[in-house]
């Protein structure tokens, strides 16, 4: 039988693979584990698989090979590990505060573009959607074909913009000067096509007509 690796530390003289096959259990216990514990659940497993049901022999292996000093080690490389992924993530992708700028930049120019987008008649055909209402009751109801205001996709872009002033500090800035008005009713069309553009929207809301 092939030498069992140990999950932390090194293989001493004389220790067993069934030494090592309880250690590497008593260490993935994670903290509160116990020898107690560790022979309980040998003993639902009534011995086919546990290396020993010995109390006296976990004991002595846990003295004569260090397990408890060992465990520390364990515990403490596993939470290393751990903390290392979470920086990892924490500095990739959307985590990252100018790659999540950039992406809702890229989105509000999507949502601004859709705003303004034109169709074969020269309408914004995004910004009034055909629609219909029934007009009176029963037998006498009629259909009535309507356009209506698409505020979906204004509350959409508000919402995107809202967002971006958050992530880079706008709200504050409004708050402060009071002169940050994220109403796209009140910008001018030049705005508008800036932010179609893809501009960044806090400078055409801040700045204003360059």
């Amino acid at each position: 039988m092939s030498e069992i690796e140990l999950l932390i530390g090194e293989r001493q003289k004389g220790e067993s693979n069934k030494a090592v096959l309880a250690a590497n259990d008593f260490f993935r216990m994670g903290p509160g584990r116990s020898l107690r514990a560790l022979l309980r659940e040998y003993d639902k497993s009534e011995g086919k698989l546990a290396p020993t049901c010995s109390f006296g022999t976990l004991s002595n292996w846990s003295v004569k090979y260090g397990w408890q000093e060992r465990a520390v080690l364990y515990d403490a490389r596993l939470e290393a590990e751990k903390n290392e992924h979470a920086r990892r993530i924490m500095q990739t992708g959307l985590a990252v505060p100018h790659v999540r700028t950039q992406s809702l930049k890229s989105l509000a120019a999507l949502l601004v573009g859709q705003l303004y987008e034109k169709g074969e008649d020269d309408v914004l055909h995004n910004l009034w959607i055909p629609d219909v209402k029934q007009v009176g009751s029963g037998d006498s109801a009629e259909r009535v074909d309507i356009e209506r205001y698409n505020s979906a996709l204004i509350s959409d872009i508000r919402g995107v913009l809202d967002d971006l002033a958050k992530e880079t500090g706008g709200r504050a800035q409004r708050q402060l000067t009071g002169n940050l008005n994220l109403d796209l009713s009140q910008l001018s069309d030049e705005q508008l096509e800036r932010l179609a553009r893809g501009d960044d929207p806090l400078t055409v809301l801040m700045r204003g007509k360059v």
